[in-house]
């Protein structure tokens, strides 16, 4: 990738954010509070419009560049940056693909350049589960006689419900006279009537993204909230939908090196008295420093690599192969950073699992992503039959 301008700016905003992020993290963990701050902060930076294009008021960042900064990003609150990293992805979707109406699409962008407004899609439910996996939502939203759509349903994992405005919902469509529903997605706003929050998210990972239950009790919105349904997609739009789970990988690849990072500094600062100098200096812990620093670099390699091939418009050359080096990419984030995590806290020792240590933060956070799709068993088969020769032949040479 070809350092720019822009680049380089997008990440001293992450760097500033991360730095403000991780200071108030375990403050608001252990006293059970959202940070609200770290929005407030993120709207002035202008960060939320990333992947906006510039003629339209945003960043107009690149895959690499916005994949970079979220690394960035990541090394601070990691629960704030999972929530800023899909609310870039969801609008980097909408953008891309072109599957909304363009006058949605457009109030939507406008209402995150001009009054920092941030997206998300609801989509999981209890009886469902994750929609990667398939399913018919019980959500529903009905056709009224006289125009309109009525919702009713319940979602979960309504990832930083506290603030959002906007908020895309995946629901089975009933249409009058149709046979069989569809599945399709609504714009819905967070003061929309009959549209609540549960306070239900409890989690040990990821505490601070308050992904409560999304409650639609007979909901009644005008026809133009309906976004249309989920069609069959091409192989370019399909290379394109996945290329946005990059974002978000990368927020799992900065909390493997902000764990990294600690772990480096507490070798160096600690200095027992059994020892004339610090602990960095035991072969072991070098080994295990060693080990730390090679799984970052797998991960970093094979992620922003990944990046710059959407940026070099690989998804329209060869999509499936982009698919799966896609799925690749997180799956080694994720990874990599569950096992950098690991080396940290070998280093560091029962300290690192103190609540005052950040390291139990990153410990369980970084675990977060095995949850998050494209999910390992999925993306192992990808590129297993891409490899067998069971999906199209590569038409380019990558060391992705």
């Amino acid at each position: 990738m070809i350092e720019t301008e822009r680049g380089r700016k997008l990440v001293a905003i992450a760097a500033e954010l991360a730095d403000k992020f991780g200071e108030r993290a375990g403050k608001h963990e252990r006293a059970g509070t959202f940070p609200y701050e770290n929005y407030d902060d993120l709207r002035v930076s202008g960060f939320h419009t990333a992947g906006i294009p510039a003629e339209l008021g945003g960043m107009g960042a690149t895959m690499g560049e916005i994949v970079r900064a979220m690394a960035r990003l990541g090394e601070g609150c990691g629960s704030t940056s999972l929530v800023v990293s899909m609310h870039v992805a969801q609008l980097g979707r909408a953008i891309e693909l072109g599957n909304w109406p363009q006058p949605q699409l457009l109030e939507v962008i406008n209402g995150v350049v001009e009054k920092g407004y941030l997206l998300n899609n609801a989509a999981s439910e209890p009886a469902m589960g994750s929609p990667s996996r398939g399913g018919l939502p019980t959500t529903r939203a009905d056709e009224l006689p006289g125009g309109g759509w009525r919702i009713n349903g319940r979602k979960t994992f309504t990832t930083g419900s506290p603030v959002l405005h906007y908020i895309t919902v995946t629901t089975a469509v009933y249409r009058l006279g149709a046979e069989k529903p569809e599945v399709g997605n609504f714009l819905l706003t967070s003061d929309t009537p009959g549209l609540s929050i549960k306070p239900t998210w409890d989690s040990l990972m990821m505490r601070l993204t308050a992904s409560h239950d999304l409650i639609l009790d007979n909901i009644e919105v005008e026809p133009e909230a309906y976004l249309g349904p989920n069609s069959k997609s091409s192989p370019e739009q399909a290379a394109c939908n996945a290329a946005w789970a990059l974002p978000i990988a990368g927020i799992y690849f900065g909390i493997g090196r902000a764990a990294a990072k600690y772990a480096n500094r507490y070798a160096n600062e600690r200095k027992p008295n059994s020892l004339s100098g610090s602990i960095a200096e035991l072969p072991h812990v070098q080994e295990k420093a060693g080990r730390m620093e090679l799984a970052l670099l797998s991960a970093e390699n094979s992620l922003f690599a990944t990046a710059d091939l959407v940026d070099a418009g690989i998804p329209q050359v060869s999509p499936v192969k982009l698919q799966a080096l896609v799925g690749a990419a997180k799956n080694l984030a994720t990874n990599k950073a569950i096992e950098a995590v690991d080396m940290a806290l070998r280093i560091v020792g029962a300290a690192g699992m103190m609540n005052e240590s950040p390291l139990q933060r990153y410990y369980r956070d970084s675990r977060a992503g095995l949850n998050n799709p494209p999910m390992d068993d999925a993306s192992l088969a990808m590129l297993g039959k891409l490899t067998l020769g069971l999906l199209e032949q590569p038409t380019f040479t990558s060391q992705a």
